[in-house]
């Protein structure tokens, strides 16, 4: 059995450790703490399926395997959220600030909101009529 591992990755999947989450926050930081420790083995996939409305997030480096999965529509904010930081993550040079916000990102998304127009104090002008004659 051991030797058909050493051959095909996919026949390690019996071997891993599987992992399910029922708190979010949990799941974020173990995964977190994954990608961590193997940066280049890690990856994740999310799968949806409408029909049974439902969401499954995975993440693994071949040797653990952390899913979270959910039924609730409010949690897709969260599982967006956790995209982006992974998104980030990948990116990122060193990985000791994985817990910190990205300032670009911040910046961007300050930028990006619409500016609120400021209201003046003053009267406005009624607009004179001219008189034909």
């Amino acid at each position: 059995d051991h030797e058909a591992a050493r051959c095909w990755p996919s026949a390690l999947a019996h071997v891993a450790d599987m992992v399910y989450f029922q708190d979010f926050e949990e799941f974020e930081a173990a995964a977190r703490e994954l990608f961590a420790t193997q940066p280049l083995r890690t990856r994740y996939l999310f799968t949806y399926r409408a029909n049974a409305s439902r969401a499954i997030l995975d993440v693994t480096n071949d040797r653990v395997h952390l899913k979270y999965k959910t039924f609730m529509l409010a949690d897709l904010k969260k599982l967006e959220r956790f995209n982006q930081a992974f998104a980030r993550w990948t990116c990122t040079a060193n990985l000791d600030t994985l817990d910190e916000q990205d300032a670009e990102l911040a910046a961007a998304k300050e930028a990006e909101k619409p500016k609120a127009k400021a209201k003046s104090l003053a009267p406005k002008a009624k607009p004179k009529r001219s008189r034909k004659g």
